[in-house]
């Protein structure tokens, strides 16, 4: 992960000093019983002190540590290392917040990473010191979780996180914001979004050990878990309990709302959204779910009038434009729908998403030949973000091409893709509805994903 100049300042570290931090941390008793948990460490820490950190890599460290065999390791299908780092930088948190709570130096395993920050402790902190500075740095990473999100606006909110993290571990804002960050790195698909969802997940869980009743954590937490874990009942605890906690932030009934808008619990999502609105007329995330509530209501009046809204207190919405593109579509108007994806092309070039939504419109208006030559240009092309098979899916059931559709919503659906959970409610799949094969995909994405 990309450091700052918001990390604490660096210290001189000899071999001698790191040898004798880890024999303490080997010989504890978070450690003594786990010697998967020490080599792992001992890995992590020699590697950076060697300068090999692109060694430190998920692929490499399965068969490096874990005894995997090369050339046949998938990461989708195995989460070991994952899952024994996480469980690496609990024992970490809990020695130094024990008995390695004096220790001179300190070995942090930031959230999504796998290379170890080492260094000196400073003169005591005031705990009251650490919080501001902490604070502060949150307040930070939020502003950059306000501009147009992509892939640099992340990681610079993660960085802040981070380092607010390394000012005090336990900072439930701090473990809050890094974990919005990750899930939308992982909604982006400017990271994987099965390992970033983990680290979101991660983070978040962190959060309400901390602040039990933290509501954007929880309403955070719900939507991991129905986007890529597809566990509704779990998603809609951690829901209920965000509205309990606070029930007059828009925020939680909008996200509500919005998943409710997915599974297509039309009557539900409309009561949240009202709610959220009413109590955030200007929230631009609640009206946009509106636009996708109407249309999936078929009320493409209604539609027209809440996007029109919309868009005249944020015309240049990349959501919103893509979304005049669907309406468009939805009122058999396809050269209007491919002149919004192309503006939308305009206000972000080169994202896939964009290219994608003009080649569907595209094959709405009959041009198949230049949809698919638009797709192919995209997919041979190192496209950042990737184009995710649910993307592939739409412009294949806009070509009617139905067999490749399904294979390609299968694969969604299989790599937690996390735009699957639109797959009942989308409108842009409707031609697929009467397929013998519909019913049997639906019941995929309703069953939760292994962890």
């Amino acid at each position: 992960m990309k450091r700052d100049d918001s990390a604490p300042a660096a210290f001189a570290l000899t071999g001698q000093q790191v040898a004798l931090a880890l024999a303490h941390i080997e010989s504890s008793a978070a450690f003594r019983s786990s010697r998967r948990h020490r080599a792992l460490l001992r890995h992590l820490v020699e590697r950076t002190l060697g300068g090999d950190q692109a060694t430190l890599k998920e692929s490499l460290l399965a068969v490096e540590v874990f005894g995997r065999s090369p050339g046949r390791f998938d990461p989708r299908l195995d989460s070991i290392v994952r899952v024994e780092t996480r469980r690496l930088r609990k024992r970490l948190d809990d020695y130094f917040r024990t008995e390695g709570r004096e220790a001179p130096m300190r070995i942090d395993l930031p959230v999504g990473s796998y290379v170890p920050v080492l260094a000196l402790r400073d003169a005591p902190r005031h705990p009251v010191d650490a919080t501001r500075r902490a604070r502060d740095l949150v307040e930070r990473g939020e502003h950059f979780l306000r501009q147009p999100l992509s892939a640099q606006t992340l990681e610079q909110a993660l960085s802040r996180f981070d380092a607010a993290l390394r000012e005090s571990p336990d900072h439930a804002p701090a473990l809050v914001g890094a974990g919005r960050a990750w899930l939308n790195l992982a909604i982006g698909w400017y990271r994987a979004p099965r390992e970033a969802a983990d680290h979101a997940a991660e983070a978040l869980q962190r959060a309400l050990r901390v602040a039990p009743d933290h509501a954007v954590g929880l309403t955070l937490l719900g939507a991991l878990e129905h986007q890529f874990r597809h566990d509704w009942p779990a998603a809609t605890r951690h829901f209920r309990r965000a509205a309990a906690a606070a029930p007059e932030l828009a925020f939680v009934h909008s996200a509500y709302g919005c998943h409710l808008l997915a599974r297509g619990e039309f009557e539900a999502a409309d009561a949240a959204l009202a709610r959220a609105r009413a109590l955030d007329p200007l929230y631009l995330h609640t009206r946009m779910h509106l636009v996708n509530l109407r249309i999936g209501q078929a009320r493409l009046d209604d539609a027209q009038a809440e996007l029109d809204a919309a868009l005249d207190l944020a015309p240049d919405s990349l959501g919103l434009v893509g979304l005049a593109g669907v309406l468009a579509i939805e009122r058999s108007q396809p050269q209007a729908a491919i002149g919004h994806y192309r503006r939308a092309c305009g206000l972000m070039p080169d994202h896939p998403g964009c290219i994608a939504g003009l080649a569907a419109a595209l094959a709405a208006a009959g041009c198949l030949d230049e949809a698919d030559a638009l797709m192919q240009q995209l997919q041979q092309g190192p496209a950042q973000p990737p184009v995710s098979p649910y993307m592939r899916a739409v412009v294949a059931a806009r070509c009617h091409r139905n067999d490749a559709a399904f294979a390609l919503l299968g694969q969604a659906i299989d790599e937690a893709d996390p735009n699957a959970m639109l797959i009942a409610a989308d409108p842009s799949l409707r031609s697929l509805r009467g397929d013998a094969r519909w019913p049997a995909l639906v019941a995929a994405l309703r069953r939760p994903l292994g962890r």
